[in-house]
């Protein structure tokens, strides 16, 4: 991948709104020229990029963002700036020269003062000539009410600081909007929904004084509303239902979505809002809920490119987070400090690696492996899954607690068990006779009168043990090595060492024959097995028959923890021994590198019982497949090797069959107890092996098929199913008799279609080496046994012996199983989640992820009030600070957006740039006003709605006058109510709405409405699980947009027509516009034609009788109030030509009345519908259907 800087979009973008210019607003001539408002903008744009912040664009040290550069005496004696006397000022002189040599800002430079900023400067010294703190940066304070003349219009105190600046301007406020006005702005602006007829007519019957704020409450207690509010939130935290990047491949973040949405309508308080969002991983004891709300900082783009730096990447998420929470939260444009020290605002590099830091420590990769739930991740249950859950894992706890439990028959069962094992294993162990034991670093082997030997003398730090001894028989099938405690030990041993503990790095063995002693033969093992091993390390008792001798590895006992009897068990690869007597020679290898952990007191025993050796089986060799007409065809024709072995009871594995073109191969990779695949389609496939047996034993045989599966053993049909099945659906589970030596064993795999494969496992009722391991336990009387071996005892008995116990494990599998597929189907969100180490932030030049310089530790800029110390983690003190009531931004930049919701426009206009090249507040005491009311409320949000939508202000009329509109033309005055042009959302939701389509309630997973085809093909990698759109079918077609699949690459075209945004980055402000193209959508889109001919059909049901009625009834279903005269007279004509050109041409209106994937009508006449349709698509294209006002 083309390493590309590290500054991301997101960054990109904010560097764009850093460099563009804020002109100064008309300051007139009788009103006072206040520094913050009308200076500070004009410095920041002109002067700031050489006398502001940026140490490195900084040309000399005269700074003009500090008090200290604006009162500092310059070195030839003149005063920069003399309040009171703009001649006697050097900076008025230099900005007013005409002289360039000392003109500024330079004549080359970028941007030049206007006249008229000059005389705006000039008027600034002479009136005042003091530097002010930028207005964002102090912390607000609640102003006085102000005085007023029109007392009777004000109805909450924001209507006090409108009216106030309104009489300042000689202007009046609007006249109060009409009811039906009224009512349609409020629904619209508190649920994004217009409001029905039936409300309108009980709004407008209510003659109550407050008849207005009981609607008001009415919609803030809906449902709609925090879906409405969510809308706007989710823009910001740039939410959407892909990765972004590269693949865009789908992810699993809509439960973050849904816990916005029920923030809102629960009324979160906004600094808990604030904390869960950014730090709700680090609570104490974090709800699910909590845990969710972090997804907030888990909704930035990713990736999973071939060839991306996993740091880069990492690097630019940690950015994107912090620019993210600066804008969202701060309103201020901290990108800007990402590769240099911000050109305008106080801050600088290590001050913005600093707040990184706080987002530099999440435990993510940086690549999400294109999978929809890259950790971390929870999973969120819905209510019902949760009771299920709570449901299935009483019942595994109470089966457990079954299987743990005493169940008598079981236990009476398990007694005879242990008493036939005792049996069997009683007499089947000679010890060792011994005739010489040395050592080889000197200590003395004793034999003791139980046939032990013991060591004593010399105590070596390795040592090798040679034992030899004679056995009468051959046919020696097993060797036991005791290795015993004494008291005469440290710590009664059995090792000799400080500890108690011992190694054994091998056990070698050669057979000698007594008779002839060059018949000699090194022993070979297949299988060790002991009672007890160390597990703390690679000590398991394999590691003494491996061939290697290492001194870190090998058999040890744990004798330093436990100073206990250990045993164990070497199974040969083949019996041994011979005839006339076998001398057997010892060594026992103990050369660790821990010092004498050597062998203190041990046994040597030996068995010839054939039990104790295992069957082995031989290789699968595989022909096939051999083909039919059908699968039924394949099971009953005996192909080649069948007939073969029905004829000779066994097959010629050097045979060939189909004209050479299929021969027997031997596959060593297919391995029992796995299920492994086959090829080809209504086939049989042959599997051969042979099966040796040291005795005559049964063997268990489980067998798995898809689809049927024949077997012969020694010639006889062992098992006979001409099933149909998955191969993991269920097993045949059989019991066959070995003879003792050799066995031929045949198996027919048949598939009848699709998938094919076979599975084999087998176990013998030969002792097994988890029986021998027991040994020492069955031997031990039961009331002597420890709690430890009882339970070990029980336990084995019952996983093998017991049909009760199995039975009840059965239950519990069957139950986890159940609780496995519930799990897997509840959905995941990402979520965030500290390191355990906190990984080290540092200053990266220019902005390079592998350009580390100076480090930093989590900080804030010191422009802010400090960030206080507490034990808490560093991102939960973030969150904290930002949510103080203390904070100088939170609280005024989200007051404003709230405003810019309700009013079109922020009292900032700039709502994502409160920094210096930001515009001032229109009503800078207002916004304080609100900023202060909001915090003391408890940050209440629907208080703070309700206070706006009740305002005289808002429920102003939106009609303007040329004159007001040449004054005013962007309403920054408010003499008039808020009209503006909706977001695209707020359009379709409309449609569907009013059409009847609409079906609301809460959805889970995003839904994938109507759709151009092709344009997530046309942006798409053809192997991502989002190149292919497949629209949804059902209610998912009529759902809020809200919940609409939100692809970034390519978002749901017709919003962004209306300027929704990609979501890639943070967007607290969406563009505005008007286009033809808007209009092309609404009556071409098929989700729009769909909508209006529902729109249709309720008017043809319930408009009335007369299409005078039916016109009326349209028109005020969707805007909200009746037509006059001349409107239904548009409507009535539109009405009347389109039903005389659908009655020539039916088959059009057949067509236009089954647009969509919803059901026709059912009787109605199609050509007065389509009649009705395009009426409908006229009124839902009308500017005041999609315009608030």
């Amino acid at each position: 991948m083309k390493r590309r800087n590290a500054l991301c979009l997101i960054v990109m973008s904010v560097l764009a709104i850093c460099s563009a210019a804020t002109l100064a607003r008309a300051v007139e001539k009788d009103e006072p020229v206040d520094f913050s408002r009308d200076i500070r903008p004009l410095m920041s744009n002109a002067c700031y990029t050489c006398h502001g912040p940026s140490v490195s664009a900084r040309v000399t040290d005269l700074r003009l963002d500090l008090v200290d550069g604006i009162d500092v005496e310059l070195g030839s004696g003149e005063q920069l700036v003399v309040p009171g006397n703009a001649a006697e000022s050097e900076l008025y002189q230099r900005i007013s020269s005409d002289d360039e040599s000392v003109h500024m800002p330079p004549p080359d430079a970028d941007v030049q003062l206007t006249d008229e900023q000059v005389e705006l400067i000039r008027r600034w010294i002479n009136e005042d000539g003091r530097w002010r703190e930028h207005w964002s940066f102090e912390p607000p304070v609640r102003p006085e009410l102000p005085e007023v003349s029109l007392k009777q219009w004000p109805r909450t105190a924001v209507d006090r600081f409108i009216l106030a600046r309104l009489e300042r301007e000689g202007l009046r406020p609007s006249p109060e909007a009409s009811r039906e006005t009224l009512i349609r702005r409020v629904t619209y602006d508190l649920t994004g929904l217009p409001p029905s007829i039936a409300e309108i007519d009980a709004f407008l019957l209510d003659n109550s004084d407050d008849a207005y704020e009981k609607v008001v409450d009415r919609l803030l207690s809906s449902r709609r509303y925090g879906e409405h509010m969510a809308r706007y939130w989710l823009d910001a935290a740039r939410y959407g239902d892909t990765h972004g990047l590269h693949l865009d491949n789908v992810r699993e973040m809509w439960p973050y979505r849904n816990w916005v949405i029920d923030a809102f309508n629960r009324n979160l308080p906004f600094d808990e809002f604030t904390v869960e969002q950014l730090a709700g991983d680090l609570l104490p004891n974090p709800s699910r809920d909590q845990l969710i709300a972090t997804g907030f900082n888990r909704c930035n783009v990713t990736t999973s490119e071939g060839g991306a730096i996993d740091e880069e990447f990492r690097v630019r998420y940690a950015v994107d987070r912090t620019v993210t929470t600066g804008e969202v939260w701060m309103g201020l444009t901290v990108g800007c400090a990402v590769c240099h020290e911000h050109k305008y605002d106080p801050i600088n590099m290590q001050e913005f690696y600093s707040m990184y830091a706080f987002f530099n420590n999440v435990a993510e990769n940086a690549m999400d492996g294109n999978k929809k739930d890259p950790k971390p991740v929870i999973r969120v249950p819905s209510p019902e899954q949760e009771a299920e859950l709570v449901r299935l894992d009483g019942q595994i706890a109470q089966t457990k607690s079954e299987m743990d439990g005493a169940l008598p028959t079981v236990d009476e069962a398990q007694a005879a068990w242990e008493a036939d094992l005792a049996e069997r294993l009683t007499g089947r162990w000679k010890p060792l006779e011994v005739n010489e034991a040395t050592s080889s670093g000197g200590a003395t082997l004793h034999t003791l009168d139980d046939g032990s030997l013991r060591a004593e003398g010399e105590n070596p730090a390795k040592d090798v043990y040679e034992i030899v001894g004679e056995v009468a028989d051959a046919g020696i099938t097993a060797v036991r090595l005791e290795v015993l405690t004494d008291d005469g030990l440290a710590q009664r041993g059995p090792g000799r060492s400080d500890n108690g503990n011992t190694l054994l790095s091998e056990i070698e063995l050669e057979a000698v024959s007594v008779v002839d002693p060059a018949q000699s033969k090194p022993i070979k093992f297949a299988a060790a097995v002991a009672d007890h091993s160390q597990t703390d390390g690679d000590y398991l008792v394999a590691k003494a028959i491996d061939g290697v001798v290492d001194d870190t590895n090998g058999w040890a006992t744990d004798g330093h923890r436990r100073h206990a009897d250990a045993t164990a068990y070497f199974i040969p690869i083949e019996a041994f021994g011979f005839e006339g007597g076998t001398t057997l020679r010892f060594r026992l290898r103990q050369e660790s590198t821990f010092g004498q952990h050597t062998f203190g007191r041990f046994r040597l025993a030996v068995s010839h019982d054939p039990t104790l050796m295992p069957t082995r089986l031989g290789n699968w060799h595989v022909v096939g497949p051999f083909t039919a007409a059908s699968g039924s065809e394949a099971y009953d024709t005996p192909f080649g090797p069948e007939a073969a072995y029905a004829d000779k009871g066994d097959v010629d594995l050097g045979e060939t069959y189909a004209d050479g073109k299929l021969l027997w191969i031997e596959r060593d990779d297919l391995v029992d107890g796995k299920e492994h695949e086959l090829q080809g389609d209504y086939a049989a496939t042959y599997l051969y092996r042979t099966i040796y047996s040291p005795s005559a034993r049964e063997m268990k045989l489980s067998l798995g098929s898809d689809d049927a599966i024949k077997v012969w053993l020694n010639g006889a049909v062992v098992v006979d199913a001409n099933v149909q099945r998955a191969l993991d659906e269920g097993r045949t589970d059989a019991t066959v008799t070995l003879r003792e030596g050799n066995n031929v064993l045949l198996m027919k795999v048949v598939n009848y279609q699709s998938d094919y494969g076979f599975y084999f496992a087998e176990q013998s009722d030969a002792i097994g080496e988890d029986e021998l391991s027991l040994s020492p336990i069955v031997a031990t009387p039961a009331d002597a046994r420890t709690e430890a071996d009882r339970v070990k005892l029980r336990r084995y008995y019952r996983e093998n012996f017991s049909p009760e116990w199995r039975a009840l494990s059965d239950q519990v599998a069957a139950l986890e199983n159940d609780r496995k597929t519930l799990a897997d189907s509840i959905p995941t969100t990402m979520v965030m989640e500290e390191l355990d180490e906190r990984r080290q932030s540092y200053v990266l030049k220019r902005g390079e992820y592998d350009q580390p310089t100076d480090p930093v530790e989590p900080g804030v800029p010191a422009v802010f009030p400090p960030l206080p110390e507490s034990d808490e983690a560093p991102r939960l003190r973030f969150a904290r600070w930002l949510a103080s009531p203390t904070h100088p931004l939170t609280a005024r930049v989200n007051v404003n957006r709230f405003w810019q919701q309700v009013f079109g426009t922020g009292l900032v206009k700039t709502s994502e740039d409160f920094g210096n090249q930001g515009d001032p507040p229109s009503h800078p005491d207002l916004l304080d006003w609100l900023s202060v009311e909001f915090t003391e409320s408890g940050w209440d949000v629907k208080a703070l709605m309700r206070l706006l939508v009740t305002s005289a202000a808002y429920r102003q009329s939106g009609a303007v006058t040329p004159e007001l509109l040449a004054r005013d033309p962007g309403n920054r005055l408010l003499a008039r109510g808020p009209r503006f042009r909706m977001d695209g959302e707020m359009i379709r939701d409309t449609a569907l709405y009013v059409s009847g389509l609409l079906v609301e309630g809460e959805v889970g997973e995003s839904v994938k409405p109507y759709q151009p085809a092709g344009i997530w093909r046309a942006v798409g990698y053809t192997s991502s699980n989002t190149a292919q759109f497949k629209q949804d079918e059902g209610d998912a077609l009529y759902r809020r947009t809200l919940y609409t699949f939100w692809k970034r690459t390519a978002p749901p075209p017709v919003m962004v027509t209306f300027d929704a945004p990609s979501r890639e980055a943070c967007t607290v402000k969406r563009p505005r516009t008007n286009t033809p193209l808007q209009a092309l959508a609404l009556m071409n889109d098929v989700q729009y034609v769909e909508a209006a001919r529902h729109l249709a059909t309720r008017v043809m049901r319930e408009g009335g009788a007369t299409p005078e009625e039916k016109a009326e009834f349209a028109f005020r279903l969707v805007t909200s109030r009746r037509p006059n005269g001349r409107e239904r007279d548009v409507l009535l004509s539109a009405y009347q030509t389109h039903l005389d050109d659908y009655r020539s041409n039916t088959e059009a209106a057949e067509a236009l009345v089954s647009a969509g994937d919803s059901p026709a009508a059912e009787g109605l006449d199609p050509v007065e519908q389509a009649a009705w349709t395009m009426v409908s698509t006229l009124v839902l294209n009308l500017d005041e259907t999609v315009t608030k006002g």
